[in-house]
């Protein structure tokens, strides 16, 4: 199965890296996963909408082709761990790419809203996008235990 995660961002520091390689190891021969990462177009003479509508389009074009898009905000259906197994195992099933989007600080813009197949939420926390990249790759690595019937998910 391919996957795509899209996240507005800094460039990944170590200790994001050692976190999110921990599960993406486990993974290895069940999923591959294409991260991009994308510079947040925060600017002190850009307005909030100029930002979102910047990252947006920037956004689009790395989404690939025929992908079952799902994006986060904190207005999405929020899903539990077992419920999100199942968004994997019907996109296996049906031979689906899923491509997941991570907004910027200021969340993203109401066209990627749209254009998604679902859009979820975390929590009722907000996360910052260093952690929550992490929380996301283990979500995964969750959702294929679940399928799988490993011991991890209890």
């Amino acid at each position: 199965m391919n996957l795509t995660i899209i996240s507005i961002g800094n460039k990944l520091s170590p200790w994001e890296l050692d976190g999110i390689n921990y599960y993406t190891k486990q993974l290895k021969n069940k999923i591959n996963i294409n991260f991009i990462n994308i510079k947040g177009q925060q600017h002190p003479k850009r307005s909030i909408e100029e930002v979102l509508k910047l990252e947006a389009d920037q956004i689009i074009q790395k989404i690939p082709e025929e992908s079952y898009l799902i994006s986060w905000d904190s207005d999405g259906d929020r899903v539990c761990s077992e419920k999100f197994s199942k968004i994997f195992e019907n996109s296996m099933s049906n031979n689906l790419k899923i491509c997941f989007v991570i907004g910027g600080s200021f969340g993203l813009d109401n066209n990627i809203l749209k254009k998604s197949q679902k859009v979820l939420s975390a929590s009722n926390f907000t996360f910052p996008h260093r952690l929550f990249r992490i929380i996301l790759i283990e979500q995964i690595y969750r959702a294929f235990s679940i399928i799988n019937n490993s011991p991890y998910h209890k």
